[in-house]
């Protein structure tokens, strides 16, 4: 069953039918406030293409009017489906494990490049890495979908590439274990640069959602570039480090958000 939850009006064509039908039906705008209970302001905005009315609104209007209209002629719909609402939930799910399983793959990291296994060894700190890639990959599934859903081609492509570079830097790192520092501390320099630019672009993606999913979208992109930002100086990676703990757990209540709409 199509669920359609997100719902956008298209002004004024919406306004301009509720003034015909109102006036098919010899109403004054005081009379229908009194048949539908709505504000006259709220009618005069409406019928003005002024305000974008919620469905329930558009509803009430139509029942004092006594009328049915096809909505598909005056909406820009966004629809989810149950598939999707599926996809979104298992992804911020993934987005919990990840976020909380980064502390562990922080620890991991530290302990391989200073060269002490005594806590993790080779196939532990491996199977870290894995679990990781596979959690943030579900994760980012989720941003994945709301990029399809909304037909936003740059943030398919930027999540592609966030996803594939993750994957890519995690077995990366696995693979040097066994090098020296100096090598371990150019290919640090590397990952900083790529995933700096890449969440650069990735925050522009979510900012350009804005007038579409509100504020918390608008927050995470800022706080996607700010830290991309950081991370591609690389001498205040620290701080970007940092600020990703509040950019994850927000990129995860907007894929909640989305799911519960």
């Amino acid at each position: 069953m199509r669920n359609k939850n997100l719902l956008t009006m298209k002004q004024p064509d919406l306004g301009k039918k509720i003034l015909e039908l109102r006036k098919q039906k010899g109403l004054t705008q005081e009379e229908l406030v009194e048949k539908c209970n709505i504000n006259v302001r709220t009618i005069q905005r409406i019928e003005a293409g002024e305000t974008m009315p919620r469905s329930f609104t558009i509803k009430t209007i139509l029942e004092a009017l006594d009328a049915t209209i096809n909505l598909e002629e005056f909406t820009n719909e966004v629809v989810l489906t149950n598939q999707d609402k599926k996809k979104l939930n298992l992804a911020w799910i993934f987005g919990v494990i990840y976020f909380v399983f980064g502390f562990v793959e922080t620890i991991a990291d530290v302990y391989q490049f200073t060269k002490d296994q005594s806590i993790f060894n080779g196939l532990l700190y491996t199977s870290i890495k894995v679990i990781s890639s596979v959690a943030f990959v579900l994760f980012f599934m989720g941003f994945l979908r709301v990029a399809k859903i909304y037909a936003h081609k740059l943030l398919e492509i930027i999540v592609y590439v966030f996803m594939i570079a993750y994957v890519l830097f995690e077995f990366y790192d696995i693979f040097l274990i066994n090098f020296s520092e100096e090598t371990v501390g150019v290919s640090l320099i590397l990952e900083l640069l790529v995933f700096g630019v890449v969440q650069i672009i990735f925050g522009i993606g979510l900012l350009q959602l804005k007038s579409r999913l509100g504020t918390l979208v608008q927050v995470c992109g800022v706080l996607e570039i700010i830290t991309g930002v950081l991370l591609s100086t690389v001498v205040l990676a620290s701080l970007g480090l940092f600020l990703l703990i509040p950019t994850i757990i927000i990129e995860i209540i907007v894929i909640y958000k989305i799911a519960r709409k």
